[in-house]
């Protein structure tokens, strides 16, 4: 098998080449919560828009108390540029108007990217890096305000899943910026034929292959991360992944059960699996605790398994989101053929 580490030291030189190759000057880091999207428009279009957006990027989760995945900072047009270099930037005009934000639009757009937005009633810009590197950029321009209303709508899932992997990019560059365990991922892959990045801090709570388990942890505040599997059956996917839920959450981990009033999922694709996302909550059966957790549940073909990867955390008066989308950046490095000889 491959050396992690010689692997990851490659990758650094090549985008060292590639960044610094050029004469262009490197861009500043996007500056800014990952969590907050500022919207820049006026109030009128603010109002029309902001429900549609609620939909999706405003969901609102129990960690307990609530917190929603993202929150919108409204600014004037006057302030686009004081804030041009913020995480999550979005833009919302109508190119009728005549003061407000569509003259800087039309200097920030090609006219040809702009006259493709006019013909296509679905149109919208998107790029990431834009001003900073690790910014989401999105500019929605309707002819009216329905039109404006109806192109949000129409891409709303589009925007969303963007927005969340340039989330995924700054969280994955910021949780192993003080190195990995490379050993630690080595042994998992040697031993069970997965791979998980592991951050630098993390510690192997127990390890237990007749229960089919591996728990991993880190404190202040508590995170753990496990990853349990078993083997299919002829049921649906959705029924054995329960099965796995129900027996990881108050078996595997003794300790620790589901509070099913709670608990959601929604299918997603992950790399190449077709997966269920589940969210919730967890409580101690022996002391007064609990927290969110966060889980991806998937058929693995090539070891014939049905795995649960699973992030849980305990964080007492804290915000427990930014914790939770760390813990889910770990599960996304989640693999079982990255490091398989050539």
């Amino acid at each position: 098998m491959r050396n992690l580490q010689v692997i990851h030291h490659a990758i650094f030189a090549l985008l060292v080449v590639l960044t610094f190759g050029t004469c262009e000057r490197p861009k500043e880091k996007a500056i800014g919560y990952d969590h907050v999207i500022t919207v820049v428009c006026d109030e009128r279009n603010w109002a029309a828009c902001e429900p549609i957006l609620a939909q999706t990027l405003g969901k609102v989760y129990q960690t307990p108390p609530t917190e929603t995945l993202y929150t919108f900072q409204r600014i004037s047009p006057n302030d686009l540029n004081t804030n041009i270099l913020n995480k999550n930037l979005m833009i919302l005009t109508r190119l009728e108007e005549k003061s407000g934000v569509t003259p800087q639009v039309r200097s920030m757009l090609p006219d040809s990217t702009l006259s493709n937005m006019r013909k296509n009633p679905k149109g919208y810009y998107q790029q990431g890096d834009a001003y900073a590197t690790g910014q989401a950029l999105i500019v929605v321009v309707g002819k009216t305000l329905a039109d404006l209303r109806n192109r949000l709508e129409i891409n709303q899932d589009q925007i969303f899943n963007f927005i969340e992997q340039k989330m995924y990019e700054r969280n994955t560059a910021f949780i192993y910026r003080s190195g990995e365990q490379f050993e630690l991922a080595e042994k998992y892959y040697d031993q069970y034929g997965f791979y998980l990045r592991m951050m630098h801090d993390y510690v192997e709570i127990e390890n237990r292959p007749k229960d089919k388990i591996v728990w991993l942890g880190r404190d202040f505040p508590y995170r753990w991360l496990t990853v349990s599997w078993a083997a299919p059956s002829d049921s649906t996917l959705e029924y054995q992944l329960n099965e796995l839920l129900t027996d990881t959450f108050g078996k595997k981990l003794r300790d620790v059960r589901l509070n099913r009033d709670y608990l959601t999922s929604e299918s997603i694709w992950f790399k190449q699996f077709s997966t269920y996302k589940y969210y919730g909550l967890w409580e101690s059966k022996s002391e007064v605790k609990g927290g969110p957790f966060i889980a991806y549940g998937f058929y693995e073909p090539v070891k014939d398994r049905i795995y649960l990867v699973s992030g849980i955390v305990h964080a007492p008066e804290k915000a427990k989101m930014p914790y939770i989308r760390q813990m889910e950046t770990i599960i996304r490095t989640f693999d079982t053929e990255i490091f398989e000889a050539d």
